[in-house]
């Protein structure tokens, strides 16, 4: 992509906006940051809090203790809180990701106040990855540039001011809230040569170095920089490499179409997925903006966020996650095991001990199953990538292994065992028979299998061919799909996705009756709560559409003025509630449908 093309929508602000803060990162490191390219006025930012936050800095405690579990079939799962409030929360909660540290411009020893702040001029430079800032306070003219390394966990700060301004980095201690930190607590600082010592418990401590060409001073859990000229690298690691964002850009292949609303939203959510969404593991719903679900990350969104990374020549940035699906592969067996299947069956909401948090929905979802076998299939559809497939032979393995084993043969179909919940988590366990959009998932995935298993085995190790014609047909009523095998007719509606749609989306499931789909599409858009739909359900229905051959329809779908399907000037997919106020698999989602988009225009 060229240069031009992104920086056309670079951000820009002359006034405080507290809905809008610009962020800066690498896809593991990244901080949220308020007009003045600082985190100065953090207290005042109340939607998206200004933090900085790692994808490697975990926070524990001991959660040691076993879940009483609800047996459903024969089988456990940690599903029921009832008098285990305690453990439950807790392994809900730990380990979680927190906010490290503020760091605040001070004037004459006092934080900056918003009110005295004027003539500003804050830029993000999207196609760099830079946020600068010009204003004036009391008076005084000051310039800060942010950034933070692309191949390093390193920020540089640097700030143009007088001797009356200084930098104060304030660091903090952990917490699984929203804004990742707990204001009664402090960690204990220890600044030896450059290097920063953070001491929280006996569990839990961390360090940083930093390079500054300022004198420091130690207050509590505060450091004091001079602002005068101040040049200030802090780095959890420092590697050597890239800096700035701009390869990102080059590589990328996407197509510049003459609509500049939806061109917009793509280079936007591009530059917020790269920074929130491409680390070491697959990433939360908020990234680390700030946290959300405890800032543990939902394996079924992973391929929302991230599935457009391989079509848009940015494998390497995928790679770097899915090694963390080969890191719990011991846990994952036993998982599987102990619910009576064969193979590996990755948890929901984990982090990267990849251990499954109790939930009374989690532990019964299933879609998140076949994610990694359909991206590893799409990697070597385009890239042909062999070694690839080697490498994650024993994920494509132990995932078939428990799709295989999770379906049962009844002689003339082949149906989904239980207990099971649908990705529509609002429909009760006791109508979730049969999933037409899981079903339709798994047979996609087998329908491609074949190729795959030939190239790692020289043969194919089941029969897939026979899964994908037996599997059982969608139930249909009146020319609508319906959402499971239970559902009474179109009329019997659930909140929540629109699955019943999905399996015309980012694949095209070769059962589909079009005429049957499009009347269905034309029914979730009339008839149903548009309101209780999710960010990434909009661009999906959107490809559904496209996929039906209405592409101006598409692009009404996903750019519908709905509840949860509005965006932020700086490019957030946002909702009314206060943990959504951003919503990363929307943009994620939104990527895909662009994609698409540019393939049928």
């Amino acid at each position: 992509m060229k240069k031009e093309d992104v920086i056309k929508y670079n951000r820009r602000l002359t006034e405080i906006d507290y809905k809008n803060p610009f962020s800066i990162g690498n896809g593991d490191f990244a901080a949220t940051l308020d007009v003045t390219s600082t985190q100065s006025l953090n207290e005042y930012y109340i939607d998206i809090p200004l933090t900085t936050m790692s994808n490697k800095l975990w926070f524990y405690k001991d959660t040691s203790g076993d879940i009483k579990k609800t047996y459903i079939n024969c089988k456990g799962y940690m599903l029921d809180k009832e008098g285990q409030e305690e453990l439950f929360n807790l392994k809900r909660e730990y380990p979680h990701k927190y906010n490290l540290f503020n760091y605040k411009l001070l004037y004459k020893g006092e934080i900056i106040k918003p009110e005295n702040i004027t003539d500003i001029n804050q830029e993000l430079d999207l196609y760099f990855g830079i946020s600068q800032s010009s204003f004036k306070y009391e008076g005084n003219d000051i310039f800060v540039k942010s950034l933070i390394y692309q191949d390093n966990d390193e920020l540089e700060l640097k700030v143009n001011a007088s001797n009356d301004f200084s930098i104060m980095l304030e660091f903090l201690y952990p917490s699984f809230n929203k804004i990742g930190y707990d204001c009664h607590k402090k960690p204990i600082i220890n600044v030896i040569d450059n290097v920063i010592n953070i001491y929280y418990d006996e569990f839990n401590s961390t360090m940083l170095s930093f390079k500054s060409n300022s004198d420091i001073k130690v207050i509590d859990n505060k450091i004091l920089f001079n602002a005068a000229d101040l040049l200030l690298n802090l780095a959890l690691n420092k590697l050597g490499g890239l800096i700035y964002l701009n390869e990102f850009w080059e590589e990328d292949n996407s197509i510049i179409i003459s609509n500049d609303f939806l061109v917009e939203r793509m280079i936007l959510s591009k530059y917020l997925l790269k920074l929130n969404s491409t680390g070491i593991y697959p990433p939360a719903e908020s990234g680390i903006t700030y946290n959300n679900w405890n800032s543990k990350f939902h394996l079924e969104m992973h391929m929302i966020h991230a599935l457009w990374l391989i079509y848009d020549n940015h494998l390497d940035l995928l790679l770097k996650s899915l090694d963390y699906y080969l890191s719990i592969y011991e846990t994952s067996l036993s998982r599987a095991k102990e619910n009576g299947y064969n193979g590996i069956r990755f948890p929901k909401m984990t982090s990267p001990d990849g251990l499954d948090s109790p939930s009374n929905i989690g532990p019964l979802l299933v879609w998140q199953e076949p994610h990694i076998v359909y991206m590893l299939q799409e990697i070597y559809r385009i890239y042909k990538r062999e070694d690839i497939l080697v490498k994650y032979e024993p994920l494509i393995r132990g995932v078939i292994d428990f799709m295989i084993s999770y379906l049962t043969d009844n002689g003339n179909t082949i149906e989904m065992l239980e207990p099971l919940l649908e990705c529509c988590e609002s429909i009760p366990l006791e109508k979730c028979h049969n999933p037409m959009f899981e079903i339709e998932y798994f047979r996609e995935v087998f329908k491609s299998q074949s190729i795959i298993d030939n190239i790692l085995y020289g043969k194919n190790r089941y029969d897939y061919d026979s899964y994908v014609n037996l599997l059982i047909k969608p139930k249909i009523t009146n020319g609508i799909y319906l959402k499971t095998h239970d559902m009474i007719n179109e009329y019997d509606i659930y909140p929540d996705h629109p699955t019943e749609v999905f399996a015309y989306s980012y694949f095209k499931s070769n059962n589909i009756d079009e005429k049957n789909m499009k009347s269905t599409l034309d029914f979730v858009i009339e008839k149903m709560d548009l309101s209780t739909f999710w960010g990434w359900d909009f661009p999906l229905m959107g490809m559904t559409a496209i996929n039906l051959g209405y592409v101006d329809l598409g692009i009404k779908i996903a750019t519908m003025d709905a509840l949860n399907n509005s965006y932020l000037y700086n490019g957030h997919n946002t909702s009314p509630r206060d943990d959504l106020k951003i919503y990363l698999p929307g943009n994620g989602a939104y990527l895909l449908f662009y994609k698409l988009l540019t393939q049928n225009k």
